[in-house]
């Protein structure tokens, strides 16, 4: 019972809203002719001053939302996305997984809440999790290209933004609706209650979230560990260490009056979980957030509307040895980040956003495998995404960002490597600033379809960690070693696409190239390294190095309608990504890039029933760098069934969800994990969900 300790306050909150009338879900809509059969239909709300469809946009976007979303929703934001076309996962176990775009993770993938920084340290290592819950998301976007501007030059593999609808962007109407959903089972016995409510009237709206999780080790098929140093009798069929818990919440609130709104939110997340690299390490996380926003919603001046969001974020999280009792290093993250977007009136066929983003970060670490000296990150942007339409046949999009930042250190060691002619020191600010724009077209040749192409130039400036970092990391297992003086990272990149949106077969096709100059990465070093007295456990010396790189690849998405009438749908879904990455300083592969993978789903609809098997496999990674092992291949089977039950007052959920159902051995060739720990084994999990 102590694992649902704060349940009965859920149970307490939910019991106090009147559950207001359902109207049992409408059956699919009727789609007798191909023409009706529409695809790529679902709206994207972070690409610009107005939503787009997938359709319409220059660049490669996926949404979740939905049922989909609710199938695909995991504990972890990688997880969730892994296996959405273009997008894989570092795969840090049960605990930790952010999303990984083409081949860049890290830093070059923004994280937003609601369209705003996460505000954490999970940037910064694989190892951290995003302090953030998947589970209370009503949609997640994943944006590349032009529109990626808006949201900061670490954007610049694509942006991901989780949106919870914490503050109410609309007002109520008297009446409570929510959710309240019940899983258990899967691979790691997890548990988890989570409960979502919302309601108010016409001038005001409020908005609950909350959750409990708990899970146990991981089961998997072997052993978990296949390393030189991997003990002779390790447990078989269970990863060690793998264990976590989690509580997040959220109470937001909004005013709404004819000329506008403003909100307000507060949330907490409280999560402690296993790090499974061998070296009995766990971390315990927690965040408060606050956020503010507010929007004028009629036109003033030249403007079209206006909207203000501002973030605020207290982060702390203890490295944790000893399994859980000695605190090895302890982070704290004190940060803000605000932006706004001022839509302007057409200037002719003109149309777009003029905005402005500031954000601050004071990043500290403390104790034994201090990584990183403190620093304090300031930065300032502004930005332009304009759109031009050419008739009925054309659209233009482009975009344009400055940004400059300055970072103000902390003790460096003055041992640390450098670029020739720089070097680091106490107390030293460091400032820089770059330029990137982007253009993109729209042509729509005949009805229904559409080819769009995007041309970017982006600069991105190095972190902290990449230029100062000097120290032993528990968690990833590594020495890790800045370079101080690193300079601006520039790329240019062109992406192509061709989409059809209605017939028997609907879905899109797509391909970019993406060349850098000075591209940062994590360069592996010779054993010894790092003298004895520096690196007393022997950990694995890593450098920040900049190379030129190119990246080319490409996404399939491809849906074949093979049943549509007035109540039954039957759609079998393809898909397939690749990108293949090179450093072309020494012409060799670059490290951690994901294999070609591809996958089938069967799809069945009838208005209460929902089924789903599917299969993906993900083929062997033999281009590799010098330091790194090839990783096999593998295919993975899963499949899902649910069924609605309507009823005057709500509508119950019944699921059940298979994951691994052939119980097969994966390794993820992007984790850093990947000789430590295995993909989930064979799991099945059960739940009920309640909406009203």
């Amino acid at each position: 019972m102590s694992t649902f300790r704060h349940f009965p306050l859920l149970l307490i909150s939910f019991a106090g809203f009147s559950p207001a009338q359902t109207v049992p879900p409408a059956a699919p809509p009727a789609a007798p002719s191909p023409e009706k059969i529409q695809h790529l239909d679902k709206f994207v709300v972070s690409a610009g001053h107005d939503s787009k469809t997938l359709f319409d946009l220059a660049q490669g976007t996926s949404v979740l939302a939905g049922e989909e979303l609710h199938r695909l929703a995991q504990s972890t934001l990688g997880e969730t996305l892994n296996g959405v076309p273009g997008v894989s996962s570092t795969s840090y176990g049960p605990g930790a997984s952010r999303p990984v775009i083409r081949g860049l993770g890290g830093d070059r993938v923004r994280v937003l809440d609601n369209g705003v920084g996460s505000l954490d340290a999970s940037s910064v290592s694989p190892d951290h999790n995003t302090a953030l819950e998947p589970l209370f998301a009503s949609r997640i976007e994943v944006l590349r290209g032009p529109s990626t501007l808006l949201y900061g030059s670490s954007a610049i593999g694509g942006a991901v933004n989780v949106i919870d609808n914490a503050i109410p962007d609309a007002a109520a109407d008297g009446r409570t609706s929510g959710a309240l959903e019940l899983r258990g089972g899967g691979a790691a016995r997890e548990r988890a209650a989570v409960v979502s409510l919302g309601g108010g009237e016409k001038s005001f709206a409020a908005h609950l979230n909350a959750l409990q999780q708990k899970s146990d080790d991981l089961r998997i098929p072997g052993v978990a560990r296949i390393d030189a140093g991997a003990p002779p009798n390790q447990p078989r069929g269970v990863l060690p260490g793998s264990d976590g818990s989690t509580f997040s919440g959220s109470l937001g609130a909004g005013l709404f009056w004819p000329a506008g709104r403003a909100g307000a939110s507060l949330a907490y997340y409280d999560t402690d979980y296993g790090v499974p690299n061998g070296e009995d390490i766990r971390i315990r996380m927690r965040q408060t957030r606050l956020d503010l926003e507010g929007e004028v919603t009629q036109p003033f001046g030249v403007w079209r509307s206006a909207k203000v969001r501002v973030g605020l974020g207290d982060y702390t999280h203890a490295e944790l040895g000893d399994g859980g009792s000695t605190v090895n290093t302890r982070f704290n993250n004190r940060a803000w980040e605000g932006r706004v977007e001022l839509p302007h009136v057409a200037i002719g066929d003109v149309t777009g956003t003029i905005g402005a983003q500031a954000a601050r970060s004071d990043f500290s670490a403390a104790g034994a495998e201090v990584v990183t000296p403190p620093s304090l990150t300031q930065s300032a942007a502004i930005f332009a995404l304009e759109e031009m339409k050419l008739g009925s046949k054309a659209t233009v999009q482009a975009g344009v960002r400055y940004e400059a930042q300055q970072v103000g250190l902390g003790d460096v060691d003055p041992a640390l490597p450098r670029v020739p002619g720089y070097a680091a020191r106490s107390g030293q600010v460091k400032r820089s600033g770059g330029l990137s724009g982007s253009l993109g077209l729209v042509v729509y040749p005949v009805k229904d379809w559409s080819v769009g192409a995007s041309l970017a130039s982006s600069e991105r400036l190095p972190t902290a960690q990449e230029l100062f970092a000097n120290g032993p990391h528990g968690g990833t297992g590594a020495y890790e070693i800045g370079t101080s003086g690193l300079g601006r990272e520039r790329s240019l990149g062109i992406d192509v696409s061709v989409r059809r949106r209605a017939g028997r077969v609907t879905g899109s096709l797509g391909a970019f190239v993406n060349r850098f100059r000075d591209y940062i990465f994590e360069q592996e070093l010779p054993a010894g390294t790092i003298p004895a007295a520096k690196n007393p456990d022997g950990l694995t010396p890593f450098q920040f190095v900049a190379a030129d790189a190119r990246f080319v690849g490409g996404e399939a998405e491809i849906m074949i309608h093979l049943l549509e009438t007035d109540r039954t749908r039957l759609h079998l879904e393809l898909s397939a990504d690749t990108v293949r990455a090179q450093q072309t300083t020494r012409n060799e592969p670059l490290p951690r890039i994901p294999p070609v993978r591809y996958g089938a789903q069967l799809i069945y609809e009838d208005g209460r029933w929902h089924a789903v098997i599917e299969g993906r496999h993900a083929t062997a990674q033999h281009r590799i760098a010098a330091t790194e092992t090839t990783t096999p291949g593998y295919t993975l089977l899963n499949a899902s069934v649910s069924f609605l039950i309507p009823t005057p007052r709500a509508t119950y959920e019944l699921f059940v969800r298979g994951k691994n159902l052939t119980d097969t051995t994966a390794r993820e060739h992007g984790s850093f994990l990947k000789e430590f720990a295995p993909q989930p084994g064979r799991g099945v999990q059960g739940g009920v969900r309640l909406t009203f």
